[in-house]
């Protein structure tokens, strides 16, 4: 795996002349061989909020440029591969140089590979059909072909990633970390609160029983409120098991935190419930959002059952 950075020329060169508009824009073409990690890094893209395109013919790519700055999109990754209409080495450097004439850095080439072998494998173990299997006389054959292909532009490329060795949260790494967008597409972390009485909730990461607190439904006074009201805050963290339990339920958050955005994750769920999702569900919920907005965590927070 190898950036290639140009030379501070090139990019004074070509930053003259490009418009404010333009500017504006971060494109990043993702050229790879089939089998390589070229869907998966416009996987990537996407949940960094990208606008993500596959396969596009190379003459409609301006239009594509122009239509996100009128629409205000300002990222996009376009993917071309050999499945490309008018996919040829010398169309594809005249489109690049044209757009980094206008666009400067704000147009990143990304060059996915891996070696021959590595590729066959994938293939033998998804039994997917390679693009170019029909002209080609075995699979080997159309590798080699696909390799060729893709060869001439390795001098485009500003990251070139041979994704044999590489796990993918070493990929993505490597791209997003290339783009300046290491922080970008990190987990969302949902908060839940539910009821028992209704089943689990559908999607969770982390699921914590919160009925062995004391309930305030057994207190007439309290038991129309819910944990929303500071009646019932106070009531449920006034017992002596609450907070010991929610600082190692924030212990549990923090030790998995860095692995789980390592790993690309898109979403991250908490769900806390009790025996009506209205009174130690709620009030545990919303102790554990307090405390990841105190700690400039960005969290949401919702009441399933309530």
């Amino acid at each position: 795996m190898t950036s290639l950075p140009r030379d501070d020329k090139t990019r004074a060169d070509r930053a003259e002349g490009h418009s404010a508009a333009d500017e504006a824009v971060q494109l990043v073409i993702v050229i790879g061989q089939s089998g390589s990690g070229h869907s998966t890094a416009l996987d990537i893209l996407e949940d960094a909020e990208f606008t993500a395109v596959d396969n596009l013919p190379l003459a409609l790519v301006d239009q594509l440029v122009a239509l996100s700055v009128e629409t205000e999109k300002k990222q996009l990754a376009v993917g071309v591969d050999l499945r490309t209409s008018g996919f040829d080495a010398k169309a594809i450097e005249r489109l690049v140089n044209n757009l980094r004439s206008r666009l400067s850095d704000r147009c990143q080439l990304v060059l996915i590979t891996a070696q021959p072998a590595e590729i066959l494998r994938r293939y033998q173990a998804t039994r997917r059909r390679h693009p170019l299997l029909t002209a080609a006389k075995n699979l080997e054959a159309a590798i080699e072909q696909d390799r060729q292909s893709v060869a001439g532009l390795s001098h485009l490329a500003d990251l070139y990633i041979d994704s044999t060795d590489t796990t993918p949260t070493e990929f993505r790494s490597l791209l997003l970390g290339h783009l300046g967008l290491a922080h970008q597409g990190e987990a969302e972390v949902n908060i839940l609160s539910f009821s028992y009485r209704r089943g689990l909730p559908s999607v969770a990461d982390f699921i914590f029983d919160m009925r062995f607190l004391d309930n305030p439904h057994w207190q007439q006074e309290l038991r129309a409120l819910t944990g929303l009201d500071s009646e019932i805050t106070d009531f449920v963290r006034s017992d002596a098991a609450f907070q010991p339990f929610m600082e190692g339920v924030c212990q549990l958050f923090l030790a998995s935190l860095p692995r789980l955005r390592a790993d690309g994750r898109g979403q991250l769920t908490l769900a806390f419930g009790c025996t009506g999702g209205r009174h130690r569900s709620v009030a545990s919920a919303k102790w554990f959002a307090d405390w990841a907005e105190n700690n400039q965590i960005n969290a949401h927070i919702h009441h399933r059952d309530l």
